[in-house]
């Protein structure tokens, strides 16, 4: 099997589990492992309450809240880059920011990739909570590699 094993994160419980499954995975097949977090471009694009109506306001918040997801992401990367390192596996970590899916499928293209790792996006909270958006069956559609995702 060539190519690499391409994990995608949003740092939730079902991620950290296919994460796990990932660093298995690419040990075992003696595969680099790619472990990508996505942070949707949509996020920008939720109105806050009356607190935030103004626009130097609502532009300090977001500064704050981009920062905390950037540290969350760079924190949720580092695990997953420690742990492969520590039983002598090759590992690249990268934050994304963009549209999930079209993300995902550029990213499979851009490295050849054997195996495509995503959280399972049955295992989060309600919408408002919920962390990677992505319509597995249009995602099927796009790449061409295997797909395993991970538990809910």
């Amino acid at each position: 099997m060539n190519g690499q094993i391409l994990f995608i994160t949003d740092g939730s419980p079902s991620a950290d589990a296919a994460g796990q499954m990932a660093t298995e995975m690419s040990l075992a097949l003696k595969l680099p492992l790619r472990a990508i977090f996505i942070l949707d471009e949509g996020w920008k694009n939720f109105l806050g309450d009356e607190w935030i109506n103004t626009s130097s306001t609502r532009m300090r918040f977001y500064h704050w809240f981009e920062d905390g997801l950037h540290k969350h992401s760079e924190e949720v990367l580092s695990e997953v880059a420690e742990r492969v390192k520590e039983n002598g596996g090759e590992v690249e970590t990268e934050l994304r920011i963009g549209k999930t899916e079209k993300l995902i499928g550029e990213l499979t293209v851009e490295n050849e990739t054997a195996i495509l790792v995503l959280p399972n996006p049955h295992a989060t909270a309600p919408a408002a909570t919920a962390g990677l958006r992505y319509n597995l069956h249009s995602l099927a559609k796009k790449v061409k590699c295997s797909i395993y995702i991970g538990p809910k």
